[in-house]
This record gives structure tokens, sequence and C-alpha cells, in this order.
């Protein structure tokens, strides 16, 4: 990167990575279909109660009446970095649920939010800022991360490609010579095994390298955290903790996305059927698992396009372009400042060199809640939270949020979708469903602050319960109208204080 001034990706091409889950559940308002372990409902943590196979399924017994969907492009309370100019998109999705039957019912409920969640900086702990509630009640949740999914596809790539090995006594023998051996026997004993593997096996040249620095990596330490490692964490269980952190060792300093393709693609040499594409857990649930977008000029969705400074790959990876991780997983990119060995970094840049696929996917984070809806009721159910927009450069660049409404198709009786998109008046805006511009309202800009501007207010019925909707707004209007904001913010408290000086 360092010899190239600016890079343009599109970040279209879907990912070829293997994955070892067939099926995770997800979905706004979707229920989950849960697996018990041994049939016991008690069981206990987040990965017992939740099977990471387990695939959507129907709900039939109760009805939604309506989804409320309201969006609104406002600004960061509290800027902290340069990624406080995008603006900040609020979400809030309410579900009107009746329960027709004599019983009470208990549904697990899953709820992707696709991309990053905003932290939000006012507690004490900084927070993600997330909330569901019924009724008037806080109903608690636990979000699990794009960490904790990976880490749940290391241990089962690990798993594995460990169970292939023993059951293969001539390959079990070559790989215990070389995490046995030291210095000029281990390099001859390295050799050995990629013979072996090319040779015997028939494995192609680069699979073959994979598996060699596979064995001389030891991954139990955890040596440094890379830039598109989540650090935060809130409420997750020691199981949880333990598959985020767990199979990176060295490899931390590419990147646990690059690191979990790396462990998948292995897997795949061994058992091919059981590499489920990264794409069935967007697929399941209607998602796309393509970054996209929807172009502002027409409408139509498109790949997301993006166009960065080779100095944005660099250690601050909040405040630059690598901080998007759908851009920092196709760069080869090793943390020059990673706490490795000269011979753990020489393998990580094999590794980089010999991956066949360039890991691309929409991240994602799933929020995970437990509901009860007791005979004859009908409650509301909202669920909601803060993200940043994220940029799109193509012309004319825009700002896009995504939102997966396919879950609805997986309930017998789902109502109408109520979509309403506030957008800054003056700000360009256009959606990949078609929308009527309503009456204009004056509404806060941030929350916790009392700027305000008048919004233009956005409307339509989503008449296709499928797949996903693209929102942007125009880029270019979206900084003037940020300058004109503060400018306005000033003005205001120049006359408080003229007035009270008068």
């Amino acid at each position: 990167m360092s010899k190239i001034d600016r890079v343009v990706i599109v970040l279209g091409c879907a990912s070829a990575l293997c994955v070892l889950m067939a099926n995770l559940a997800l979905g706004n308002g979707g229920p989950f279909v849960l697996k018990y372990p041994n049939g016991d409902p008690a069981a206990k943590g987040v990965l017992a109660r939740l099977d990471p196979d387990l695939k959507p399924g129907r709900e039939s017994r109760l009805r939604v009446i309506k989804e409320d969907l309201r969006v609104t492009f406002g600004k960061d309370s509290f800027p902290r970095s340069a990624i406080a100019a995008l603006p900040l998109v609020r979400v809030s999705a309410e579900y009107t649920i009746e329960n027709p039957t004599n019983k009470e019912i208990e549904v697990d409920f899953g709820f992707p939010i696709l991309r990053g969640v905003y932290v939000n900086p006012r507690s004490m702990m900084p927070r993600p800022d997330v909330r569901v509630q019924l009724g008037q009640a806080p109903v608690t949740c636990t979000i699990i991360s794009n960490s904790a999914i990976y880490g749940i596809i290391r241990q089962r790539a690990r798993e594995l490609i460990e169970k292939a090995v023993a059951d293969n006594l001539e390959l079990k023998g070559l790989v215990a010579s070389v995490r046995n051996s030291k210095d000029k026997a281990r390099e001859a004993a390295r050799k050995a095994l990629f013979s072996h593997l090319t040779d015997a096996m028939k494995w192609n040249e680069r699979d073959a390298d994979l598996m060699v620095e596979y064995t001389s990596l030891d991954f139990v330490k955890i040596k440094s955290h890379p830039p598109d490692r989540m650090r935060w964490w809130w409420g997750a269980d020691k199981e949880i903790n333990e598959l985020m952190n767990s199979n990176l060792g060295p490899l931390s300093a590419v990147g646990e996305q690059k690191a979990t393709q790396f462990f998948a693609q292995l897997a795949s040499c061994f058992e091919p059927k059981a590499a489920a594409a990264y794409e069935a857990i967007f697929t399941a649930w209607g998602g796309d698992v393509r970054v996209r977008s929807v172009n502002l000029q027409t409408g139509k969705v498109r790949p997301r396009q993006i166009t960065v400074d080779a100095s944005a790959f660099n250690e601050d990876s909040h405040i630059t372009g690598a901080g998007d991780p759908t851009i920092y997983a196709r760069v080869d990119y090793l943390d020059p400042k990673a706490n490795i060995t000269e011979e753990e970094k020489t393998s990580c840049k094999a590794i980089l060199k010999n991956l066949p696929v360039i890991f691309t996917f929409a991240p994602m984070n799933i929020l995970h809640y437990q509901v009860k809806f007791p005979a004859k009721s009908t409650q509301t159910l909202v669920v909601s939270y803060s993200q940043y927009a994220y940029l799109d450069t193509g012309w004319p660049a825009s700002y896009q949020l995504a939102y997966v409404v396919h879950p609805a198709s997986l309930w017998n009786e789902f109502g109408p979708i109520n979509l309403e998109v506030a957008v800054p008046e003056g700000v360009g805006f256009r959606a990949s469903v078609a929308c009527h511009n309503g009456r204009v309202e004056e509404r806060a800009v941030a929350a916790y602050r009392p700027e305000k501007a008048r919004f233009n207010i956005y409307r339509t019925v989503l008449e296709q319960k499928t797949g996903e909707i693209y929102m942007a707004v125009d880029a270019e209007a979206w900084k003037r109208k940020g300058q004109q904001i503060v400018a306005n913010s000033l003005n205001n408290k120049v006359q408080q204080i003229v007035q009270k000086v008068k």
C-alpha cells in the first residue's frame, strides 16, 4: 500500500470463505429455532442455549400486526474523532405483536445489526447504544459480536483439522515432527510435511504452505489485538469471551478476519462438504454477504465503492479507512508493532501470501433476547440502536444504512412494515424502495444536545418483505449541513450571551 496514493475498492464480490457453521440464527424480529443440548431446556450460557448450527424457523403462533420502522440521520452528540463526522443513524423497529392463543408463549428472538454498533460514552462505562423494550419494561439482551462468531468458526475449524490429522497416521507423525523439532531439524520436518501434502495427498502448493504454517504456529498465546478486533464486550459469559480470544495467537497480527479465513480454508481441504459458505449465514435470513449500496441518483442497488488514502492503513484504525473492516479485510495487513517473533512474522507473511480468496463480507452483530407473551394479549416490542452510516464514494458520494427485512417473511402472519426516514432539510436522500416526501418537522439533530434542524420526512409501506433495504444521503450536502448546524449553534449561544448582558 505504501507505493499507492489512492485505492478504489469495489466491495461487491461474494467471498469464497469457507465456514463450518451451517447457519446462525439472526433476523429483525425472526424467532430462533432452539436446539438444547441433550434436550435440556435449562441449559445455561449463550452458546448452550443457542446452538450455533441452528437455522431460522417459522413462527406460527404469534401475529405481528404491524412494524413501524423509524430511521433518523442525525449526528453524534459527543464527537471524539474524525469518524464522528459521519451521520449517526438512529433506528427504531416497533412491533405490535398479538398472542391469540390460550397459552403464554416464550420466544427467543434474534436481531442482526449490520455493521458496528455505536458506543455511547455518556454512561460511567461506555456501552453499545442498544435497547429492547416490551411495553414500558426493558428487556435484557446480549450482543453476540463478529468476534464471537469468528471465534466459533476458528474453534470448529481447528477441531476438524486436528481430528483429520489424528486419523491419518503418516500425517500425524509428520505434524508431530514439525511441532517437536527446532532449528535445522524443524526446517527439514517442514519440507517433509510439504512434500507429503503435495505428493501423497495431492494438495496444491498454496494449501500445503498454509498447512505447514498452521503446524508451525502456537495458537494458544494471545500476542496483540489487531485493528479489526472489537475491543469491547459487556455482559458476555465466560464461554463467549474465551471463544473471542481463542485460536489467534500470533495471527492476531494479521487480524481476526484473515485468521478466521485461514482456519476455514484449511478445514475445507480436509472436509469439503463441511465447508458451508459464510454467505449461508446471511442467505438463511435474506441478507447479502456482499457489501452493497444504493445509487443516490438511480435508486439501484450496486456493489459498494470506496476510495481511501494509502495512509489510512496505519495503527490508528478508529480514525482512518482501516477502521472499516470491509476495507481492512481486503488488504494484506501485518501489524508492524505486533509482539511476535521473527519466525512468527515470517509465518504470517506466508499465510497472507497463500490465502486464495479475498475475505469480503458485511459485518454483523447479533442481538439476542427472550420475551414472554401472555395468553390473549397484544404487546408492543421495540428494538432500537444507533450506528454510524458507512461511506460510499461512487459518484455522487453518499452515506448509507442497510437493514434486513427478510425475517418478516418467516412469520405466518406479519402485517405492514411502515417505514419513516428523517433526513435534515437540504440533504438529498434515496432508498432502494420508493418513498414519498411528506411534511417537514423540526427535530433534535443529536440526542442529549439542544441543536435542532428541519427534517424532511420520507415514508412508504414496504411491499417486499424479503432481503434488505438500503438508504443513502448525499455526502457533500451532509457536510455542508453539519457546518451550518454548528454555525447556527454558535450564533444562538452568542445571542444568549448578548441577551444576558443587556
